[in-house]
């Protein structure tokens, strides 16, 4: 190495501990990935006011005086005219029937306080210790705009189309991203919006299986344009609307069942339910299958109980991360409808090498045994977080900075980017090419 290069070197561990000196040190950052995060805009297209309805549910809580929830929006989105009162907190374990709390431009013994800077909302814990508190497994709601009670501001949308990141953060342990699109929609006479798509609904396995029988239960659509559900079958794979044979139809977006008869015996069925909206537009659900019994056959024992996904404590960095849980004993696993990447170490525990994207992953995982039933689906949510963001909030700063020093040459896994078990050089260049980014 020349000595010019040295030198270099020498600068850049001088300015890692200057920096650990000048900033607070990061405290233990075992946080859990929100589940069930999403985002219902009343209005797509670019530089226009709409509203949020933020959804999540909690494993940790927010519990405590000092701990805050923030809405990270991505770069363009304009929260200039928003305040206090054009938001709304709920929470509560069932959905439907949340607490709402009380807010105020700050906190205080019992109110939740609310701050709007830049693209950012931080939703403060009240300085009582005994109210506010929003528990762990608990279903937070949070609505920004019109649809607040008493709400006269919307946020505007960034002026340009594609996917936008909101991440949601804090000091309570948990966070989480999504995303949502920026598109030239249309709005009708009444205020609904055109040319988005609706939701996808998570289609579970088949229950009750007999020989020409079988169960297909999935999740609710909530969209306000929701027009009705259809349910698909067919005995190949990759059922479509066009494909496949139609065996149900619903209006009411409530009924999320169907029984389906008329089936052939020892058949593989597979099925598909795509929602509609009042635009006619539609979006297919996951794809399920199962085979019908034999007459005559064996006694078939109970359907398997859900397998187990391992909690990881630190964050994911890389393009692919390995998954791995319990399931029952006999049953193969799939992800996503497909077990070819599957191990298995031991009779009862699974693992599975899967790709992630930056940001939020579904998987959808469940058991099947040698008799073809299916257990209940195991819905999970992975976060990939951008190199260099080490307590996973959207930005590259200078917490992520003093954080990775404070740690240099320790195996400490919210700073080691490439998973090699030390923090090095390789770690603070990847941190130094995102810096200040907000991916």
């Amino acid at each position: 190495m020349s000595k010019q290069g040295k030198n270099y070197k020498i600068w850049i561990i001088f300015c890692i501990f200057l920096i650990t000196i000048c900033f607070l040190l990061p405290q233990s950052l075992y946080a859990a990935s929100l589940n069930t995060l999403s985002d219902k805009m009343s209005r797509g297209a670019p530089s226009t006011a709409s509203d949020h309805l933020i959804k999540f549910t909690t494993p940790t809580g927010v519990g405590e005086i000092g701990q805050y929830i923030r809405i990270s929006f991505n770069s363009g989105f304009n929260l200039a005219a928003i305040n206090y009162t054009d938001l709304d907190l709920f929470h509560g374990v069932i959905t439907g029937l949340e607490t709402e709390e009380t807010l105020s431009s700050a906190a205080n013994a019992t109110d939740w306080g609310v701050s709007v800077s830049g693209s950012q909302i931080d939703l403060t814990h009240p300085t009582n210790a005994a109210n506010g508190d929003i528990l762990p497994a608990d279903k937070v709601v949070i609505k920004i705009g019109l649809n607040a009670n008493g709400g006269d501001q919307q946020i505007i949308n960034p002026g340009t189309i594609g996917s936008k990141v909101i991440a949601i953060s804090g000091n309570f342990g948990d966070s989480g991203r999504l995303a949502v699109a920026i598109y030239q929609d249309q709005v009708g006479v009444g205020g609904q919006t055109f040319g988005a798509p609706p939701n996808a609904v998570i289609l579970n396995n088949p229950a009750n299986i007999s020989q020409n029988f079988m169960d297909l239960s999935w999740s609710k659509n909530i969209d306000f344009d929701f027009d009705r559900y259809e349910v698909y079958r067919s005995t190949s794979p990759g059922v479509t609307n066009l494909t496949g044979i139609l065996i149900c139809s619903w209006t009411n977006n409530s009924q999320t069942s169907c029984t389906v008869g008329s089936l052939n015996q020892n058949t593989d069925y597979y099925f598909v339910v795509y929602v509609y909206d009042t635009e006619a537009l539609f979006t297919p659900s996951n794809e399920v299958t199962a085979k019908t019994l034999t007459s005559g056959g064996p006694a078939i024992p109970p359907v398997p109980g859900m397998p187990t996904l391992d909690q990881r404590l630190c964050p994911i960095f890389l393009s692919a991360t390995l998954l791995s849980g319990t399931k029952p004993l006999g049953t193969a696993i799939f992800i996503n409808g497909l077990s070819d990447n599957v191990n298995y170490p031991t009779l009862t525990t699974w693992e599975s090498l899967v790709d992630v994207i930056i940001g939020n992953n579904l998987f959808l995982i469940w058991a099947r045994d040698n008799y073809g039933q299916n257990s209940s689906i195991l819905n999970a949510t992975i976060i990939r977080c951008e190199v260099g963001d080490t307590n996973c909030n959207n930005l590259v700063d200078d917490f992520d900075l003093s954080g990775l020093a404070y740690h240099w040459d320790t195996d400490w896994c919210y700073a080691d980017f490439n998973e090699d078990k030390i923090v090095n050089d390789f770690d603070l260049s990847g941190l130094a090419s995102h810096w200040d980014s907000v991916y």
